[in-house]
């Protein structure tokens, strides 16, 4: 029998104008909610110092807690999870609640197509300018030829055991090291 999907709300506190300078950080935070979200995509609003998100996962909040607390950045400096209750009490700005809560995002208005046109031109040009930015920014020297996106799991002395007999004993992350340590004591 396949678990029910479940809904949980996320609430977690940094410094956002840092993380959003950090991609590692970033991409750390992708990774963890791909291997959480049962859905292609979860919803979230940020503020200054909080992203809250909504998520539909097939795990239970023990997991997900387990996942959280193992795998997201220490950035993440403060996170709260909770399953999303039948009855929640909240004030959000209109447009952010149906971003949030709302299952059926075709409620929004239909925009004048001229209005439409003039904001994507906008946009566009704003999109354009950040990435000759970022472009500026990047070392050309560090470009990743080979990148291949993964999925977190949580360390096992079996996995660790199967790393070093595919890869070799070499192989291993102090971090790995240090969690078979723990065991032969």
């Amino acid at each position: 029998m396949v678990p029910r999907v479940k809904q949980y709300l996320l609430f977690m506190f940094g410094n956002w104008s840092m993380i959003e300078k950090n991609a590692e950080v970033v991409n750390n935070i992708r990774d963890v909610m791909q291997t959480i979200v049962t859905e292609e995509e979860f919803t979230f609003i940020t503020g200054d110092n909080i992203i809250i998100m909504r998520i539909k996962s097939r795990m239970s909040f023990e997991e997900i807690e387990e996942i959280l607390k193992e795998f997201l950045t220490p950035f993440i400096n403060t996170l709260f999870l909770m399953p999303k209750p039948k009855k929640l009490s909240y004030r959000l700005d209109e447009n952010l609640k149906n971003h949030l809560f709302d299952d059926n995002k075709k409620k929004y208005k239909h925009i004048n197509p001229k209005i439409a046109e003039i904001l994507t031109q906008q946009l566009k040009s704003i999109v354009s300018d950040r990435v000759k930015k970022i472009k500026k920014e990047i070392d050309i020297t560090q470009k990743i030829t080979n990148f291949r996106q993964t999925r977190l799991v949580p360390m096992t002395i079996d996995g660790l055991l199967d790393k070093i007999i595919d890869e070799g004993i070499g192989s291993l992350t102090n971090e790995e090291k240090e969690f078979l340590n723990k065991f032969n004591k």
